[in-house]
């Protein structure tokens, strides 16, 4: 076949048959109608005086000075004016000075103002801000991430330490002290704040009252969360077969050896 010849299977041919169908195809009735309807609608739209006066100061405002050719360019062209040239000894301007609208009832000059005050309060409240270098924001934010990571685990940790105590009859235990209570959950989401006072009131009678030695106590609470969670963890594992990691307690100690991966997390 040669060049010169179409091709009939070519894409090239069903696009531009598939154009020809588009272009030459006959409107059906509704959608003379419909165009009939918008050309009727866009003949007989009236603009409203605002957009009016906006389009015809736009329109003005887009000429040169040397375009129009009005009464008074024609007196200026008497006197010796001529287009392109500017007003003035020293030079002026071509271009019509720009309009800038004034909306509300506000004096001249009170946006200026408003604007300036807000600009002096955000350099007041950016002087306040402490400047943080980018690096030491990452390392604080990650590490304020991996101590809520650690406490989530210490309180599950502690749930689980307390459950299992109390079915295996065990009646108090110092690791308990890390379980959440209730309370604090029903204060957290109580709104009131002469309720959560009470509450909070009633939480460090609780903590007077307090089984415990004071000093053991204070010397939990003043763990690392690393150390905590790694002493309730150990505690599962010895007293209760139970290995955090997994999520699963095993029958006795030879099986916990034998089917859990280790006491480690990356071990799992």
């Amino acid at each position: 076949m040669s060049d010169s010849e179409d091709d009939y299977m070519s894409a090239k041919f069903l696009e531009d048959a598939a154009d020809y169908e588009k272009t030459h195809k006959e409107a059906t009735y509704s959608q003379r109608r419909q165009q009939q309807l918008r050309e009727q609608q866009k003949k007989g739209y009236i603009k409203p005086r605002e957009q009016l006066q906006r389009e015809a100061r736009e329109e003005g405002l887009k000429r040169n000075l040397g375009d129009t050719d009005n009464k008074g360019m024609k007196m200026l062209m008497k006197m010796g004016f001529k287009k392109g040239m500017t007003l003035g000894k020293s030079g002026g301007l071509q271009q019509p000075i720009s309009v800038d609208l004034k909306k509300g009832r506000e004096g001249l000059g009170m946006a200026e103002a408003r604007k300036r005050a807000l600009e002096e309060e955000e350099e007041k409240e950016a002087a306040k801000r402490p400047r943080i270098d980018p690096e030491e924001y990452r390392d604080l934010m990650a590490n304020r991430a991996k101590e809520a990571k650690l406490t989530r685990r210490s309180t599950a940790a502690a749930a689980i330490c307390e459950r299992l105590d109390k079915e295996k009859g065990i009646e108090s235990n110092i690791l308990w002290i890390f379980s959440p209570k209730d309370k604090e959950e029903k204060a957290e989401e109580n709104a009131d704040e002469k309720e959560v006072e009470e509450e909070d009131e009633q939480e460090e009678k609780e903590e007077e009252e307090s089984p415990y030695p004071p000093e053991e106590v204070a010397a939990l609470n003043a763990l690392p969360l690393d150390d905590r969670l790694d002493r309730l963890v150990c505690y599962l594992r010895s007293e209760h077969n139970y290995c955090f990691w997994c999520g699963a307690k095993y029958n006795d100690a030879e099986d916990l050896k034998e089917n859990c991966p280790g006491t480690e997390e990356d071990e799992h």
